[in-house]
Order: structure tokens, then C-alpha cells, then sequence
């Protein structure tokens, strides 16, 4: 509204701007005020992360710009995220109330069974999220947990140097799981570099539940 003003504006008013062509052609030549003209930045840029309902929009208008004014895309690679929708699958509204909160979660199950349940999803496409589909996430992630307990009180008085074994010296099964470690190593590193996060989640569980608890553990229990 005419005469508003702030603490935080430079002139201690504002003022309606009229000097604006399009929106998608300002957002898309936004590469130009922050890539080009930053020192600390790279352009083009390594990513551009946005919903998948840009590709008509933001990365569209960002490539015309880009290659208009400098014939390269102002982006090496686009990575785009789907939308989150409620348990029954519907688009979350506040108006039918089946919204949910952060700090609701974060209360609730704490924060990483948040962070644990992006990366359980094919954040590609639209994602279901709801209490009970988190609380299948947390038991997920006490088994995981449970385990590395397990790791950690059974090596804690471990010394690299005085207890590590040389790899010729290790019995088979013990050969097998550091071949199979060092495959799931390579296997989440690989899928990290193409942000497929869903394949680290499900290397990992699998590993953690099957290679470890079910067998190599269960497996240590009875060796003397």
C-alpha cells in the first residue's frame, strides 16, 4: 500500500515496482545477477534443483536467457522433486486439513526419522507422507539403529593397531563381508552422484538387515 514502510528498507519506504516485462523472464535471467557477477559462484551453475512443475517454467526460462545471451544452458544439471500428498494419496490442503508439520514430526518421531523418510521415497515423482507411513520409517530406523549399537559395544575396546587383521589372514565369511562392504560403498557413492537417494536407502536397509543382522552377526554369536 502506498506510504508503507520498514526499519529494514534502505529509504525507510516502498515503492510499487512497474519496471517488470514478465516474471518467468526475470526469475530465468536470475543466473545473470547471481552466477556471472558472484566470484565465489560457477557459471553455469552445477545444479538447479526445483519441483517438476518447472520445466515449463523456471529451468525453461532460465535456458532461453542463458543461451540467448551466451549460447551454454545456465545449468550443468536439473534435478526435479515431485509433490508431497497425504496418506490416502490426495494433494495436501489446509482446507481439508490434511496437512502435516515439521515440528508436528519432529515432536513426535524427531528429526531424523524425517530425513530418513525422504530419502525412502522416489522423491522424482509426487510422495505419500503420513503419521502412520512415518512410523513404519522409525522402525526402520531402530532396526538400524540397534545394529550399529550392537557394532559399537562389541568394538569398543577395538585398536587398529594392535587388533586389525590382514585380508589373507581373515577367515572366509569374514572375506565375504568386507567384499560385500566394499560393494555397497560403490553402489551408494554411484547413487549419490546420480541423486538417487531411494538406492541408498534401500542398499543400506538391505545390507544392515539381511548381510549383517541376519547372517554375519547371528553368524559371529557362536564363534568363540
Amino acid at each position: 500500500p502506498e506510504g508503507f514502510t520498514h526499519p529494514g528498507s534502505p529509504n525507510g519506504e516502498f515503492k510499487k515496482e512497474t519496471d517488470i516485462m514478465d516474471v518467468w523472464f526475470d526469475s530465468g535471467s536470475s543466473w545473470n545477477g547471481v552466477l556471472v557477477n558472484r566470484p565465489n559462484l560457477t557459471y553455469p551453475a552445477d545444479l538447479y534443483l526445483e519441483g517438476s512443475d518447472q520445466y515449463r517454467g523456471w529451468f525453461n526460462s532460465s535456458l532461453i536467457t542463458s543461451v540467448a545471451n551466451h549460447g551454454v544452458a545456465p545449468y550443468k544439471q536439473i534435478l526435479s522433486q515431485g509433490f508431497a500428498l497425504d496418506g490416502k494419496g490426495e494433494k495436501m490442503s489446509k482446507s481439508l486439513g490434511n496437512t502435516i508439520a515439521p515440528s508436528d514430526v519432529e515432536k513426535q518421531f524427531g528429526a531424523e526419522i524425517l530425513r530418513l523418510w525422504v530419502t525412502s521415497v522416489d522423491s522424482s515423482n509426487d510422495v505419500r507422507i503420513s503419521m502412520d507411513i512415518l512410523s513404519q520409517v522409525s522402525e526402520t530406523y531402530r532396526k538400524i539403529r540397534n545394529t550399529l549399537r550392537f557394532l559399537i559395544a562389541n568394538t569398543s575396546d577395538f585398536n587398529p593397531a594392535q587388533d586389525t587383521v590382514a585380508y589373507d589372514e581373515l577367515r572366509s565369511v569374514d572375506k565375504y563381508m568386507t567384499i560385500r562392504f566394499n560393494q555397497l560403498v560403490k553402489t551408494i557413492r554411484d547413487a549419490y552422484a546420480d541423486f538417487e537417494f531411494l538406492t541408498i536407502y534401500k542398499a543400506l536397509v538391505n545390507f544392515i538387515n539381511v548381510d549383517l543382522s541376519a547372517f554375519y552377526l547371528d553368524f559371529a554369536k557362536d564363534v568363540v
